[in-house]
């Protein structure tokens, strides 16, 4: 019997409909790389498909930040983000929200963090040290001069962006206007706190220069200055006056600069610091072939009451923008006049932290950037 065998027809394959990509306010596509995680939320990699370029997202949970009495943190970041423009202070973009949660958008910073930067190196050269050293303490001359303090001045808070840094979380940051003092409260990160932040005593502007040196000696000895596995021991090594161990290879400017910025009293405010041999020696052997351009410093300390001049870049940027936010978290050290007078905004915002209210405990915000 004869079989035939026919060439049957191809069975039509089914395609799938093509699967549409979720957009954020209708331009943003949030990518699957994580760039770090915190408290409040997570930072992704997002693409903006109108301008075809990367930025880094934010992404808050409305139902946790609530949980854990975070709103006024939020506000706080979202505030002082708007109010500064700075080249060493990281870009916002945007913000905008859904039911379930809250976005910012910013620059994205593709080179990771200063910490990575560590860790991979295991410790910098005092030249390789300044050249980050003095972008952080510009950024921060930048906000003490607006009256802010940042509060969580650390390795992981420090963006790389080709040979720029770029301070950012500004979670912890309060507005201490005429100089004031903040209520006591245990805030930022305890490796990087100052003794009167651990001692839950007033504090001001100091606590950023304190985080700025613990930074500094980091970035030169490859290690935190205090290190403990129990956080009460860690309490009692930043809070006691030890003699502190440098690295024999440090100038003398420079360990002279450490035990300042490092000092339980009298420790020296930003000005003093860019004002210091050590920052004005490095910055002649940085640029000996070109010409320096000086400019006056009033140095505002007890510590030194003094004007001296200090060599500032060409390339640092300053916003003429005024910050008018009112902190609600001040013990001024005498009665408070108008802070808002000469400025244009009739209707600043009004901010406070919730964490000078209570009991919230300080909390660490581990970063992971890929390049």
């Amino acid at each position: 019997m004869n079989q035939y065998y026919y060439n049957l027809p191809p069975k039509p394959q089914s395609f799938a409909p093509p699967t549409q990509k979720k957009l954020l306010k209708d331009q943003y596509e949030v990518l699957q790389i994580e760039l770090g995680s915190g408290t409040y939320g997570k930072v992704k990699l997002a693409l903006n498909h109108t301008i075809k370029k990367k930025f880094a997202i934010k992404i808050i949970s409305k139902s946790y930040m609530k949980q854990i009495f975070a709103t006024q943190h939020i506000l706080n970041e979202l505030n002082y983000l708007q109010a500064c423009k700075h080249k060493n202070i990281v870009e916002y973009i945007e913000h905008f929200e859904d039911r379930d949660n809250i976005y910012i958008v910013l620059e994205y910073c593709k080179h990771g963090t200063l910490n990575d930067l560590i860790r991979k190196r295991n410790k910098l050269t005092e030249e390789e040290a300044f050249h980050y050293f003095y972008q952080i303490a510009q950024a921060i001359l930048y906000l003490h001069e607006k009256d802010i303090i940042h509060r969580d001045i650390k390795a992981d808070n420090i963006l790389l962006q080709n040979s720029d840094v770029k301070v950012c979380d500004f979670n912890w940051s309060t507005f201490l206007p005429n100089g004031g003092k903040a209520k006591p409260c245990i805030c930022g990160t305890t490796e990087y706190m100052p003794p009167e932040v651990i001692r839950k005593e007033i504090h001001d502007k100091g606590v950023d220069i304190w985080a700025l040196g613990v930074l500094l000696y980091y970035m030169l000895h490859g290690e935190l200055l205090f290190r403990a596995k129990q956080k009460e021991e860690l309490y009692e090594k930043i809070c006691s006056k030890q003699p502190i161990k440098f690295n024999e290879n440090l100038s003398k400017e420079c360990l002279l600069l450490l035990q300042q910025m490092l000092a339980h009293q009298k420790r020296i405010n930003i000005q003093q610091v860019l004002n210091s041999n050590w920052v004005i020696k490095m910055l002649r052997c940085k640029n000996n072939s070109s010409v320096l351009r000086l400019t006056p410093i009033k140095c505002r300390s007890s510590a030194q009451e003094s004007t001296r001049f200090s060599v500032v870049s060409d390339s640092t940027y300053f916003s003429s923008s005024k910050f008018t936010a009112k902190s609600q978290d001040i013990e001024p050290s005498e009665k408070q006049g108008n802070i808002s007078q000469g400025t244009q905004d009739q209707n600043p915002k009004k901010v406070k932290s919730s964490a000078l209210d209570q009991n919230n405990p300080a909390f660490r915000v581990e970063k992971k950037y890929c390049s």
